[in-house]
């Protein structure tokens, strides 16, 4: 399986019969029109396109249009992207630009299930809004965490409220080793997962806590493209202190930063 760091928290996945795109918002290398990387997908195979919230920097509605291209293509969108978008997957609405049609996307809310032949997806909660998911597929797991993560802002909270953040984040963080202690294999073969020091001191704690408590081949630290150019250089640098939040027994950390950058699991 191979996987491309596009941007912040999008990710694109080839795997054996399918193409898979995470939370697309931005191609940097791209000035208008569709982002380079989908010159290099196949039509003839699926596509899945992941929202895990309809964010800003989480979300970019072009890719609606992108069904024009890829006759194969399936959205797998949280309850609130599909209400922040309605306009473009309702077929009675006046939009006047690119529409959806009900079959070729799929609502999932914190719970909920869905199959397309081999790749079987799950999604989780998110200590922010929308889903985190979980996709298995042939070559191993996918886990995209969207904006799970142990929001700890240590310089601007309380002790309550950070208590608060991550006793939420624990409480997902089970329900994801609940589901994982089913399985015959409970590896996670890819996860990205954010890893942004704009919060703080203690920016890795859900990073930590998450490769101690699930078994992670491949991790690829994510979130780190807001803010200006020298605030962005800082938080990737901030995100590849693998020292602080590497479980030491097992995984590997892998820092994809610049767009088009790639890694190919064997």
């Amino acid at each position: 399986m191979e996987l491309t760091y596009i941007w912040h928290d999008c990710f694109v996945a080839r795997g054996e019969g399918f193409a898979a795109v995470f939370d697309y918002w931005t191609d940097p290398e791209t000035s208008g029109g569709d982002p380079r990387f989908l010159d290099s997908l196949d039509p003839a195979r699926p596509l899945y396109v992941f929202v895990s919230h309809h964010h800003k920097d989480h979300l970019n509605r072009d890719i609606f249009g992108w069904a024009e291209r890829f006759p194969k293509i399936h959205y797998v969108l949280s309850k609130d992207t599909v209400r922040a978008c309605r306009h473009i997957l309702s077929s009675t609405s006046v939009y006047s630009g690119p529409k959806v049609e009900r079959g070729r996307y799929t609502e999932l809310k914190p719970g909920m299930t869905a199959s397309f032949g081999d790749i079987k997806i799950r999604a989780f909660g998110s200590t922010d809004i929308g889903n985190s998911y979980l996709v298995e597929t042939p070559e191993g797991r996918i886990f995209h965490a969207g904006d799970l993560n142990a929001w700890v802002w240590t310089d601007d909270s309380t002790q309550q409220e950070i208590n608060k953040a991550i006793g939420d984040f624990k409480a997902i963080l089970n329900d994801i080793t609940a589901y994982l202690e089913t399985q015959a294999d409970r590896r996670i073969s890819i996860c990205m997962f954010p890893v942004d020091s704009r919060i703080g001191g203690e920016y890795y704690t859900g990073a930590r806590m998450f490769v101690r408590a699930v078994d992670v081949v491949h991790f690829f630290p994510m979130h780190f493209g807001l803010g200006d150019a020298s605030e962005q250089r800082r938080h990737r640098l901030d995100a590849t202190r693998f020292g602080l939040y590497a479980n030491p027994d097992r995984g590997d950390y892998i820092a994809l930063q610049s767009p088009y950058s790639s890694f190919l699991s064997h």
